[in-house]
């Protein structure tokens, strides 16, 4: 997992992938602290934006701790409901979601520099 540069060492090396054939919602990653579940086999050798997302999480799990982490998604999932209508929109709008969509983007960008051209 040395490539996905975005998350520190130290946190890489607690992570523990399983791959979970169906996850609740039809989702493909999903995060529980150091625990990715994954609904697909996934490579860890750096060219899966799914795993660079998901490790965003484990670093906001670490740096937030269990309950703030856990009560901060849920609440802002919930906040947004009665304003989006949507249960799509509200997960997409959780700031911790927006956070590892644009991390996992930066990380892809510089990655794909950082690889060889055929």
């Amino acid at each position: 997992m040395r490539s996905y540069r975005h998350v520190a060492d130290d946190l890489k090396r607690q992570v523990r992938v399983v791959e979970i054939r169906a996850l609740p919602g039809g989702y493909v990653g999903m995060t529980l602290r150091n625990l990715i579940l994954l609904s697909e086999d996934v490579a860890d050798d750096g060219t899966s934006g799914l795993l660079a997302h998901e490790l965003v999480h484990v670093r906001q799990w670490h740096d937030e701790g269990r309950l703030r982490f856990a009560t901060g998604y849920v609440w802002n999932f919930f906040r947004t409901l009665p304003r989006t209508r949507s249960w799509g929109a509200s997960y997409r709008a959780i700031p911790h979601e927006v956070e590892a969509r644009e991390d996992a983007t930066r990380w892809a960008r510089s990655a794909s520099q950082l690889r060889p051209k055929d």
